[in-house]
């Protein structure tokens, strides 16, 4: 009986030691990990050039834009455009009634020329003064009192002036201008309402040229600059034409909110297709091609931005590289980012592939 435990407690031992020298923990994981990684299938990095394009949206807006009131209250009495009429520079629009402020002004006038000839008077007055102080026959009192007299009627005449300026200039803002040339866009239908200084009742566009302002991508900044060459697109849906264009303005910041660069284009003697105020698109080009890369496109993925994983050799870990899509045609792409010529792009990588940072 003693023999028989004895016995297995050996065999007990030999088991032990056998399934100790199996476990190495190890070998398995990277059994397994090889396997996996030479299942991936590899394409191919190939060097390319490539001219940049951007694409924004936005607002037409005219050159100039302003919404006219009169600067004083009172009764439209004459309007002198309609809508949709072209004016010129400094042409009238419109004009309020004016016989309260023609009669202020002609007051004001009138008490210019009394200042005017009580000062002449008062001269003539002074100047006898002046001939008795130098003879000698003027106390110093009435002499200073002669010189204040004159200093006041020199001061009235000033004054008066000064009066009728304010008069004049308040009956010329009874006549609205145009303070550039463009198309009368809104206004009244008719005369004989009441208006309130600085309520705006026309609205004038300058239509010579129209812009639009937008934002670029981040990635844009490289190479965008004032002057490129861009396409205007309608926003009405069909339109396939485009209109010419040119990048006016690049501000030097990127917008806080979005991170994105904000432009300016403008369209020179838009046609009637660009209509102000409407929704476009448009395509900005660069000047010259940037150093891209070509890639499968079963290359690319988006987890959470777009990258490729690209393996030293087949077996090895890949490494996750980030990339931006420049161009996409048929079963390649065009990318940029830091690749070199030809790397080992794995093709349609796993959900679970993580690769090492790049």
């Amino acid at each position: 009986m003693m023999t028989r435990s004895i016995k297995c407690a050996q065999g007990l031992l030999a088991l032990a030691l056998i399934s100790g020298c199996a476990a190495e923990p190890s070998s398995v994981p990277k059994a397994e990990a090889a396997v996996a990684t030479a299942a991936f299938r590899y394409g191919t990095a190939e060097a390319a050039r490539h001219r940049p394009t951007t694409e924004l949206t936005g607002s037409l807006d005219p050159v100039q834009s302003v919404r006219l009131g009169f600067d004083v209250p009172g009764r439209v009495q004459r309007l002198l455009v309609n809508r949709g009429d072209s004016v010129s520079a400094g042409q009238a629009i419109a004009t309020l009634d004016t016989s309260i402020a023609q009669g202020q002004y002609e007051q004001a006038a009138a008490a210019v020329v009394g200042a005017e000839a009580q000062l002449t008077a008062g001269e003539a007055n002074f100047a006898r003064a002046r001939t008795l102080k130098e003879a000698g026959a003027m106390s110093e009192q009435d002499w200073s009192n002669a010189e204040s007299g004159i200093a006041a009627g020199r001061a009235g005449v000033e004054q008066a002036r000064a009066a009728a300026s304010v008069a004049r200039a308040n009956l010329q803002h009874h006549t609205l201008k145009a303070p550039f040339a463009g198309i009368i866009q809104d206004g009244p239908d008719n005369a004989g309402i009441m208006t309130g200084g600085g309520t705006p009742l026309f609205l004038l566009d300058d239509l010579s040229s129209l812009q639009i302002k937008g934002t670029a991508p981040e990635e844009s900044a490289s190479w965008m600059a004032e002057g490129l060459e861009a396409m205007v697109y309608p926003g009405t849906p069909g339109a396939t034409a485009g209109v010419p264009a040119k990048v006016l303005r690049v501000l030097p910041s990127l917008d806080v909110a979005t991170r994105r660069l904000p432009v300016e284009v403008r369209v020179e003697s838009p046609p009637a297709s660009l209509k102000a105020h409407g929704f476009a698109r448009v395509v900005i080009t660069g000047a010259s091609d940037i150093d891209a890369w070509k890639v499968p496109r079963a290359a690319l993925v988006a987890r959470p931005d777009f990258c490729v994983f690209v393996a030293a050799e087949a077996g090895s870990t890949p490494t996750r590289v980030p990339v931006t899509v420049l161009e996409e045609s048929g079963d390649t792409i065009i990318v940029s980012g830091a690749l070199q010529a030809g790397a080992q792009v794995v093709l349609d990588p796993p959900h679970t592939l993580a690769g090492t940072a790049g």
